[in-house]
This record gives structure tokens, C-alpha cells and sequence, in this order.
């Protein structure tokens, strides 16, 4: 997924074997035409290589999709210190790859790294679920999730959330600097509210009118 721009914001968005490529691809593509310069990051449960076929993911409806890096490297070699770290984390859905981005240590290390530094992280479907297997990181958040997220998140100690009907922002959940969404229909608007943080509501207002999708709501 190459063609990342240079931008004042930057972005990380994680892929795993299993993620709901709609949710990632989406706001891959919303972020960059913003202006945000997005690095996708592959989080895998052995440490892997950098070669086209160690960086490809292989996704929820099978659309094979190809990383710029791998979250180990970019870690240790983009964000090595906290100046590297991303404007934001991007967690994409998928009950297989939030699984294993649920297992893999290194993205609890890049989430608290970037909770610590006040870094806005957005999640959306499953991958709240993510953010429990952590340490429930962000426990007492209001959150939303796809629906059937919402006994595990509450019993955890989320306040769970449907976004309010009709809302301006659309159908996510901010509070502080988590952001959360509910599924692959709703990934515009979790893209254009990452957006309208990172690089303000204007812009992302005129990236939507290109698209010919209304937003605000």
C-alpha cells in the first residue's frame, strides 16, 4: 500500500492475517487525500522479514494486501524515540486480525508508548476488543465497537456506546484521545474524524464533497 504523501501528520495503520480490509483501505485512502502521510504496518506473531512476500497480509474476504513495514521495524527504526512516534494509531476490524494484534506484545508496547504521549488512538468493529487484551487500556472510556462487542467491552469496564442518530461527526464514539467506531460501513466517518482532528474540519469537509459523501451528517 504504497503512495503515502509528505505531511506535518502522520499516521500508522496496522494490518494483520485477518483484518477487514474495507476498514483499513478506507481510511487509508481518506487519510492520504487529507494530506496525512500513512505508513501501514504489518503485525505478525513471529518476527518476519521485509521482502514483498514477508509484508503481504492476507485479509478478511481475501484481498491480498501489501505493508510498507513491519510494526517491529518501524519501532525500532522509525520510533525508536517518542519524536518518531505517530499523530495517530489506526486499529482496523477484523475478528482474526484484531486476535492477533490482541496477542502480539509489541503492539501493547506501540499503544501505551503513544497513550503516554498523548497520541489519539482510533479503533473501529472488533478491534476495541484490542485495547482489553492490553491491560484494558482506556477502561471507564466511553467506546463503541460492532454490536457484537458490546457484552465483552462492558463486562470489561467500557462504557459502550451506539453513536447518536443523526450525530454531525457520524457514527464514532471520541473520548480523549480514543476514537472508536463500528464497522466497515462506518469507516468514512471514523477516516473523516481522524481527519478533521489531525488536520482540521475544513479539510476533511472538502475531502468528503470530493467523494460526493455528506459529511458532517
Amino acid at each position: 500500500m504504497s503512495g503515502a504523501r509528505a505531511s506535518e501528520k502522520r499516521a500508522l495503520a496496522l494490518v494483520a492475517a485477518g483484518t477487514e480490509e474495507m476498514e483499513l483501505v478506507i481510511t487509508v485512502d481518506v487519510l492520504r487525500r487529507c494530506g496525512i502521510e500513512v505508513t501501514v504496518a504489518l503485525v505478525s506473531e513471529t518476527k518476519v522479514g521485509q521482502t514483498e512476500a514477508d509484508l503481504m497480509a492476507q485479509c478478511s474476504r481475501g484481498v491480498n494486501l501489501k505493508a510498507d513495514t513491519t510494526l517491529h521495524t518501524f519501532l525500532t527504526e522509525k520510533a525508536a524515540t517518542d519524536i518518531g512516534l505517530p499523530d495517530v494509531v489506526i486499529l482496523p476490524g477484523g475478528l482474526e486480525g484484531s486476535r492477533l494484534m490482541a496477542k502480539a506484545s509489541i503492539t501493547k508496547e506501540l499503544l501505551q508508548r503513544c497513550d503516554a504521549a498523548g497520541k489519539l488512538i482510533a479503533a473501529i468493529c472488533a478491534a476495541p476488543t484490542v485495547l482489553v487484551a492490553h491491560g484494558k487500556m482506556f477502561v471507564g472510556r466511553r467506546v463503541t465497537s460492532y454490536p457484537a462487542f458490546k457484552d465483552q467491552l462492558k463486562d470489561a469496564g467500557y462504557v459502550w456506546e451506539e453513536p447518536t442518530a443523526n450525530s454531525p461527526a457520524g457514527r464514532v464514539v471520541r473520548d480523549g484521545n480514543l476514537l472508536t467506531s463500528m464497522g466497515p460501513a462506518t469507516s468514512f466517518d471514523f477516516a473523516l474524524n481522524i481527519g478533521s482532528i489531525l488536520v482540521g474540519a475544513e479539510k476533511a469537509e472538502s475531502v468528503a464533497s470530493g467523494m460526493l459523501y455528506k459529511w458532517p451528517i
